[in-house]
């Protein structure tokens, strides 16, 4: 039972092929239940891709915080380019977790999006 509504964006738009450079994700969360939730989002790359700068990290967590009924809360994370990501489109899967008043797991969804990779002409 999903009680979530999921949204993207990457600033800028898209990586540059075969150079260190980086995007930011946005994670916007819409608690569309009833009850606040405490939310957490598993992000998991492919391996043309990191989160981190300095070596490979094709999974992460990231804490959104008490999101109450209603509202939208936003989580940010940085994806890094390297020599190795070549022009394609990756996949980006998102899981997102929402935690009840009693700490177990009450709601769960997952989304995958598209990051471009593209090469400087």
């Amino acid at each position: 039972m999903s009680t979530f509504h999921i949204s993207t964006k990457f600033y800028p738009i898209r990586l540059n092929a075969f150079m260190r450079n980086e995007v930011e994700l946005s994670i916007e969360i819409e608690n569309t239940g009833n009850e606040p939730l405490w939310c957490e989002c598993d992000v998991l790359l492919p391996d043309a891709v990191s989160l981190a700068p300095d070596k490979d990290l094709e999974k992460g967590r990231l804490r959104v915080g008490i999101v109450n009924p209603t509202e939208i809360r936003t989580g940010k994370c940085k994806i890094y380019g390297s020599a190795k990501s070549y022009p394609e489109l990756y996949p980006i899967k998102i899981v997102v977790y929402g935690f009840g008043k009693d700490g177990a797991i009450t709601a769960r969804d997952d989304k995958t999006v598209e990051l471009r990779c593209e090469r400087i002409k």
